[in-house]
């Protein structure tokens, strides 16, 4: 069951956030075909407890991190030093772009793309999210400690 299926299941409603799950993903340097897009804030407290599990996964360079700072100027770049060395990090205008053209305003946020597609999104609360968006975008491979 996808991330946006648990979230409806949950709320009763899906996550307004994010282009809808079917949309063709904006292609932006940086992001591939099959990927995990993440968006965070660099001043949010569950945006760096999220950013911390995708850290400690199995596989970090499978996440694109677009962070940007929030309310606190600067933060983002600070961010940076939660995420593992080969994760993929979008700062400053970069990620600016890219949450306009993905329509995300919230973090923490993610969106899995596979074949060029949104198959699943949502708003991430616990390590189960990242894992279920990893699974979406990139099929079965593990992802664990």
């Amino acid at each position: 069951m996808s991330i946006l299926q648990d979230r409806v299941a949950v709320s009763g409603a899906a996550p307004a956030d994010g282009l809808a799950v079917g949309a063709v993903a904006p292609p932006f340097p940086g992001l591939r075909d099959n990927d995990v897009v993440m968006f965070f804030f660099g001043d949010c407290e569950p945006c760096h407890e999220v950013a911390t599990e995708v850290a400690r996964s199995s596989d970090p360079a499978g996440f694109a991190c677009v962070v940007s700072d929030g309310t606190m100027p600067g933060s983002a770049e600070g961010f940076r030093r939660i995420l593992h060395e080969d994760s993929r990090a979008l700062i400053g205008a970069e990620a600016g772009t890219v949450r306009e053209r993905y329509k995300v305003h919230s973090g923490p946020f993610g969106v899995a793309v596979s074949g060029g597609l949104v198959v699943a999104k949502g708003v991430l609360r616990y390590a189960d999210d990242i894992e279920q968006l990893y699974h979406a975008a990139y099929g079965p491979a593990p992802v664990g400690r």
